[in-house]
């Protein structure tokens, strides 16, 4: 897709410099400029090349010269939204491929696509602009919502739901007794095992939820981290990378819990954070991390073998 420094900056917020009807049509590194192209600097002394060699940058601050310029103080972030509109998703191609498998009792929307080698058991929903990418499974009776994409892999056991405006990523498994609500998005090989998942959560790879769990909407749940069955978490609460509820606890709304932290018991002062194994309040933690630094020249001391 073509746009103009004017179109990017209203679309992307920030304020632009220099001609607004610049037009740029792809994206390009600092180390291969080229005409026509968008590029992103986080330091000025980063650019090697003058205005004339690249179509528009995005910087916090531009170089000495007349740049086109879209001035923002997180260029990295920006330039990534950028490329969203710059290549955008192809439009969905609706219907049913022939290596596919349906159910004569399974409902597919028009408007919806079940790719290559996918399976759609008896009574299944796939609505409308929902997409089945390849080798998707869904279950006896199982629903896919408006606009959500399944990629390669992933599956529903009968009888789940998934809301609008989901994705699930290769290899994520919803499995019986689930439901996601909407705009849930699953990262590869994560595991909702039975839990209620609301609106607005995201789930990174290879995350575990388990049976009878509810995960309070736009909970954030990082990689491999593991939530123990019949758990409740509050709104906006958050689980680091490997980090673990062993179940049967209440988690507050936006609770933060750091990563290979292992909550054993309930946490509901809204907004606390945890850390360590068994979980204390995150800066005792902290506290007791740095005494063992600082301890730490002594030990090595006395545990250094002593010459004869």
């Amino acid at each position: 897709m073509s746009l103009t420094l004017e179109e990017l900056s209203r679309q992307l917020m920030v304020p632009l410099r220099g001609d607004p009807d610049t037009r740029v049509d792809s994206a390009c590194s600092l180390e291969a400029p080229r005409p026509g192209a968008l590029c992103f600097c986080e330091k000025a002394n980063q650019v090697k090349f003058g205005p004339g060699e690249i179509g528009i940058l995005i910087t916090p601050g531009p170089p000495e010269g007349d740049w086109n310029v879209l001035l923002s103080t997180n260029p990295r972030v920006t330039f990534a939204q950028a490329l969203r509109l710059l290549y955008p998703e192809p439009a969905l191609v609706a219907g049913v491929h022939q290596t596919a498998w349906l159910d004569p009792t399974a409902r597919v929307h028009p408007g919806a696509r079940v790719g290559p080698l996918c399976c759609v058991e008896a009574g299944a929903v796939v609505e409308e602009g929902a997409e089945l990418v390849a080798q998707v499974t869904l279950g006896a009776g199982a629903v896919v919502g408006a606009g959500s994409k399944l990629w390669p892999g992933s599956s529903l056991a009968a009888g789940c739901t998934v809301g609008k405006d989901c994705v699930l990523e290769p290899g994520a498994r919803v499995l019986a007794g689930s439901s996601l609500g909407d705009a849930v998005w699953l990262g590869a090989r994560a595991v909702v095992d039975g839990a209620t998942l609301a609106n607005g959560i995201k789930a990174d790879n290879q995350i575990y939820v388990g049976p009878g769990s509810q995960i309070g909407p736009h909970a954030l749940l990082i990689s491999q981290s593991c939530v123990g069955p019949d758990t409740r978490m509050g709104a906006y609460s958050l689980v680091a990378a490997q980090g673990a509820i062993l179940g049967q606890v209440e988690v507050g709304p936006q609770v933060q819990i750091a990563g290979r932290c292992v909550i054993a018991e309930s946490v509901t002062e809204k907004g606390s954070a945890w850390a360590g194994d068994p979980a204390v309040p995150y800066s005792l933690e902290m506290r007791n991390r740095a005494l063992r630094l600082k301890a730490l020249p002594a030990y090595l001391k006395r545990s250094r073998p002593q010459p004869p």
